[in-house]
C-alpha cells in the first residue's frame, strides 16, 4: 500500500478542482499541494468535455446591466430561480466575485466573445433579469479547462492520475486523511493531509440517461457522507434535451430556430399528448428555449415531459431542421423573440426552415456539429431527456467548509450556493469562485493545524450480489422512479429494492475492487435521493411530483410555500438521517 502526504490534497480535476490546485499554490507556493484525479487531466471530468449550442459562464460585469449594485440583481436572480431553497449568502458571494473569476479567467487566455467596442458579450439565459452570459461558443466549459490545465502546469503542483478517492479517515470531526486505489492497476493509496478539498462534481452514472463522463459515480457525495458531511438539495437535478450519444445539450438557439419535433415516423407526436396547448405549442417550444431544463414554474415543461413519454414508449425522437413544425405561425412569433433570438428580429422566421433560422441565430454550432458528422441541412438531430447537473452536495458555508473539520468543497459536488434551479452558466461560474475559496480557504487551514497520524484496520468485504449486477441494478432504480416523473408509490418502491440490496450487500467481481467501491458508492446516493425525493411531497423547479402521469393527464402534486426549506441529509452509524431547515435568507 502505497501513501501519500501532503498539506492540502484537492481531490477531482474538473473546473472546481484545477482551480481549487492553482488557487491553493498562488496563496502559498510553499506548501505541498497535490491534485488527485480519477481520470488523466483533460480526460475526465464534465467541464473537459461538455458542450451546448452555445455554453455560458454566467458573471456580472461593472457594465453589466443594471450598472448600480448589479451584483445584487444577481444574486436574487440565483435564489429566486432556486425556489427561494439556497442559501442567499452564497449566492451573493457568486454574483459578487463572478467579474474578478472572468477576469482571471482571460488572464490565463480564455478568448471569451467580445462586441466591437471591446467589451465581453453577454446575451441573456435561463432565470436571469438581465443579459449575464459569457461565452466562447459552443466550447466555452473545454476552453476553461485547457486555459486552467495549462496554468496548472506552470505550477509545482504535484498530479496523481487515475486514483480514486473512496473513503475518508476521520477523528474529532476532522478528516486527516483517505482511502484511495488505482482504477487501472487496483494498487491501495493511504493519503494524509492537512486539509481536503472534494470537487469530485455529480454523479450522473446513477442515471441511464446523462451528459456526465462515465467516471462519475458520485464518490465524493458518498465518502463525505459516510464521514459525517452533509448533503442538501439532493433531490434536484437538472434535467434537459440531450443528445442521446454525445455530451451535448440541445438548448437554447436549438430550440429557438423552432425545428420539427419528430419520432422515428416522421410524426409530430407532441400534438398527440399536448392537445390543450395546440395553439400555443409555436410559442412553446420557443421559449423552450430560454427555459431549457425542464421546471415546475415553466409552461414548457409539457415538452420535456411528452418526449419522456413517447420514448418511454419505444419512440425515438429527432429534431428535424430541415422542415417548419404544422404549428408555426409567423403571427404567433411571441414578440420577445428581439430579447431572447441572439438579436436577431421576429422576420427570421418569415419563409425561412429551421436550418436557415439557425444558420443566421448561431451558425457556430452548424459547423461544430459537422465535426462530428452531423449535417442539420440533412439529417435529423436525435434526442432524449438526460440528466445535466446536480443541484444539491455537500452544504458548504461561505469559505466553501464543510460540516467536518478540514474538509472543503468546491464545483458540482458542492451543495447550497442552488436551490431547485439556477441561471443558464452558473455552474461554470461555481466552479471557478468556490474553487478558489476552497483552495483559499484549505491553505489558512492547513497552515494552522498539523498532520494527524492514523491507522487502520484491514477491510472486511460481505455481499451477495456482484459488483456489475448490483449496478445495473441501482442504475434501473433510480432511471425508473428518481428521473422526471416522479410518484409516491413508485419511490417507495425504488427504497425498497434499494434496501433490498444493502441487505444483501454486494461483493467484488471480475470488474475489480474500484469498480466494487463505485458501485457501494452508488447506492448510497441513490438511497439518499430517492429518500429526498420522497420527502419532499411538491413539486418545485426540476422535482416533478405527480398524483397521475398518463399523457395528456398530467396531474402534479402543485407546489407548497410550507416546503420553501430545503432537506439536509447526514449518517451516524451508518444510518441515513435527515433534518428539514430554513436557507439563508436575503436580508431585508
Amino acid at each position: 500500500m502505497q501513501k501519500i502526504k501532503g498539506d492540502v490534497i484537492v481531490i477531482g480535476a474538473g473546473g472546481a478542482g484545477l482551480k481549487s490546485a492553482i488557487s491553493a499554490y498562488e496563496k502559498d507556493p510553499s506548501l505541498k499541494i497535490l491534485l488527485i484525479s480519477k481520470k488523466p487531466i483533460g480526460v475526465g471530468g464534465v467541464t473537459a468535455n461538455a458542450f451546448s449550442d452555445r455554453m455560458a459562464f454566467h458573471a456580472t460585469l461593472s457594465y453589466t446591466l443594471p450598472y448600480e449594485n448589479n451584483y445584487l440583481y444577481h444574486a436574487l436572480d440565483i435564489y429566486k430561480i432556486g425556489g427561494e431553497v439556497s442559501d442567499y449568502n452564497l449566492a451573493e458571494i457568486l454574483a459578487r466575485r463572478s467579474e474578478e473569476e472572468i477576469n482571471y479567467l482571460i488572464s490565463i487566455g480564455v478568448p471569451f466573445v467580445r462586441r466591437e467596442d471591446g467589451k465581453i458579450d453577454q446575451f441573456l439565459t435561463d432565470g436571469s433579469e438581465y443579459p449575464r452570459a459569457c461565452y466562447v461558443g459552443p466550447n466555452t466549459a473545454i476552453e476553461i479547462s485547457k486555459a486552467l490545465m495549462k496554468r496548472l502546469r506552470e505550477t509545482k503542483v504535484e498530479i496523481y492520475e487515475n486514483i480514486m478517492v473512496y473513503d475518508f479517515i476521520v477523528k474529532d470531526n476532522r478528516v486527516i486523511g483517505a482511502k484511495a486505489i488505482n482504477v487501472l492497476s487496483q494498487e491501495k493509496y493511504l493519503i494524509q493531509g492537512k486539509a481536503f478539498i472534494l470537487a469530485t462534481g455529480g454523479a450522473g452514472e446513477l442515471y441511464h440517461q446523462n451528459v456526465f463522463t462515465s467516471e462519475m459515480t458520485g464518490d465524493g457525495y458518498a465518502a463525505a457522507l459516510r464521514a459525517g458531511a452533509e448533503l442538501v438539495n439532493i433531490e434536484f437535478m437538472q434535467i434537459g434535451i440531450c443528445h442521446p450519444n454525445i455530451l451535448f445539450a440541445e438548448s437554447g438557439s436549438m430550440f429557438r430556430a423552432l425545428p420539427k419535433i419528430v419520432d422515428e415516423n416522421g410524426r409530430e407526436f407532441l400534438l398527440d399528448y399536448l392537445k390543450e396547448d395546440r395553439k400555443n405549442l409555436c410559442v412553446l417550444e420557443f421559449k423552450k428555449g430560454a427555459h431549457w431544463p425542464v421546471s415546475y414554474e415553466s409552461p414548457t415543461k409539457v415538452i420535456d415531459l411528452a418526449v419522456y413519454y413517447h420514448i418511454k414508449n419505444g419512440h425515438k425522437v429527432f429534431m428535424n431542421f430541415m422542415e417548419n413544425p404544422s404549428y408555426l405561425d409567423y403571427e404567433n412569433i411571441p414578440e420577445e423573440i428581439l430579447k431572447w433570438s441572439e438579436k436577431i428580429g421576429k422576420e427570421v422566421f418569415k419563409g425561412t426552415t429551421p436550418y436557415e433560422r439557425l444558420q443566421k441565430i448561431n451558425p457556430q454550432i452548424i459547423e461544430w456539429l459537422k465535426e462530428y458528422n452531423i449535417d442539420l441541412s440533412k439529417e435529423l438531430l436525435p434526442i432524449q431527456n438526460a440528466l445535466q447537473h446536480f443541484q444539491g452536495g455537500v452544504k458548504i458555508r461561505e469559505n466553501a467548509e464543510t460540516s467536518l473539520k478540514g474538509l472543503f468543497a468546491a464545483g458540482e459536488v458542492a451543495g447550497g450556493q442552488h436551490g431547485a434551479n439556477r441561471p443558464g452558466g452558473n455552474s461554470l461560474l461555481d466552479t471557478q469562485v468556490f474553487g478558489r475559496i476552497a483552495g483559499e480557504s484549505a491553505v489558512n487551514y492547513a497552515k494552522n493545524n498539523d498532520f494527524v497520524d492514523f491507522e487502520i484496520e484491514e477491510e472486511k468485504i460481505e455481499g451477495e450480489i456482484p459488483a456489475t449486477f448490483a449496478r445495473k441494478k441501482i442504475k434501473d432504480i433510480v432511471s425508473e422512479y428518481g428521473f422526471l416523473v416522479r410518484i409516491e408509490e413508485d419511490i417507495k418502491k425504488g427504497i425498497s429494492e434499494l434496501r433490498n440490496i444493502r441487505e444483501k450487500g454486494i461483493f467484488p467481481d471480475e470488474k475489480g475492487l474500484a469498480y466494487y467501491y463505485e458501485t457501494v458508492n452508488m447506492l448510497d446516493i441513490a438511497e439518499v435521493i430517492l429518500h429526498a425525493i420522497l420527502i419532499r411531497d411538491e413539486s418545485r423547479g426540476p422535482h416533478l411530483r405527480f398524483y397521475r402521469f398518463s399523457p395528456p393527464i398530467m396531474e402534479f402534486v402543485p407546489k407548497k410555500p410550507e416546503w420553501n426549506k430545503y432537506i439536509v441529509f447526514s449518517k451516524k452509524d451508518g444510518e441515513l438521517r435527515f433534518e428539514i431547515r430554513e436557507p439563508v435568507r436575503p436580508k431585508l
